[in-house]
């Protein structure tokens, strides 16, 4: 089993530990003390956008005894190692654990907000292509899902990035309420600081329902649109059928062995028969008609 790696970002406060693999997590949980309460103990969830998509990181942070650990996999974080070069590089603050946690809170926020600009524009996009599919079609043509082979899994996409940001931005804000509990036993910080905090998580999560409610209503708007025009082909062929039914009924009715067909001698009979499938075929696109079903 690989050496699990410890690195000290601060003299005092902050711990990182490295992990690699699931036996390297279990050491550092015995490392950290397995009597630690789920309140002391916050797996986080951090979401960041790039050029390839969403990234989705799992960090587990313990607060205790005035120090900080996070567990991070693999070299560590990239988003966690600029919260570390600014708190090294600042030397206006004194940093400790109150300090560093609430400067990973407040990262962690900023990448929520970029996450949820970049969600918000992707449902645009969505919207953008079936309007500008449906003008190109006309009020004649509906769209289907072969119209739109990208539509139904960008939806799904957007779906999963906003569950992985609503429970990042809801683990933040355990962290956020956490710190600010600590603030108020130690008395050496103020609790504002942390209440804006607080604040900013509770605006993320009323932005992130808005947005769930939003990505409903599309994904519901464009199903509805898909299902319109599914159901039009289906009027097609039901139409289709009408037509065709009646004549393939007679074909079947004189393609029977029956010994005597008087029918067959009468004059104008097959202007007669014609004119009964003609009749037949009328009538049922009629009565489809008359109920408001061939709009």
């Amino acid at each position: 089993m690989a050496a699990m790696s410890l690195q000290k970002i601060s003299q005092r406060g902050w711990t990182r530990l490295f992990v690699d693999s699931v036996a390297d997590a279990e050491l550092a949980g015995r490392t950290l003390g397995e009597e630690q309460t789920f309140e002391q103990r916050i797996p986080l969830r951090f979401v960041t956008v790039d050029d390839t998509g969403a990234q989705l990181a799992e960090v587990t942070v313990v607060l205790r005894s005035g120090e900080l650990t996070t567990v991070e996999p693999g070299d560590g974080l990239p988003l966690l190692q600029d919260v570390a070069a600014r708190l090294q590089w600042d030397d206006a603050a004194d940093p400790d654990a109150l300090v560093a946690g609430a400067a990973i809170v407040r990262a962690g926020f900023q990448a929520c907000a970029v996450a949820l600009s970049s969600i918000e524009s992707d449902i645009r996009g969505v919207r953008r292509a079936v309007s500008d599919l449906e003008a190109e079609r006309g009020a004649d043509r509906g769209i289907s899902v072969s119209d739109l082979p990208r539509v139904s899994e960008r939806l799904v996409d957007i779906d999963a990035v906003l569950s992985h940001v609503a429970t990042s931005v809801s683990r933040l804000g355990q962290l956020a309420r956490l710190l600010r509990r600590e603030a108020a036993v130690c008395a050496a910080h103020d609790r504002a600081d942390f209440d804006a905090l607080i604040q900013q998580g509770d605006a993320l999560a009323t932005r992130v329902e808005f947005l769930v409610d939003r990505h409903r209503f599309h994904s519901r708007g464009t199903a509805q649109r898909i299902s319109t025009s599914d159901l039009n082909i289906v009027k097609i062929f039901t139409v289709l059928w009408a037509i065709l039914i009646p004549g393939s009924t007679l074909i079947n009715w004189y393609g029977q062995n029956f010994e005597f067909m008087p029918e067959l001698s009468w004059n104008m009979s097959a202007w007669i028969q014609i004119a009964g499938v003609f009749c037949l075929a009328v009538l049922p696109i009629y009565t489809v008609k008359r109920a408001g079903q061939l709009r």
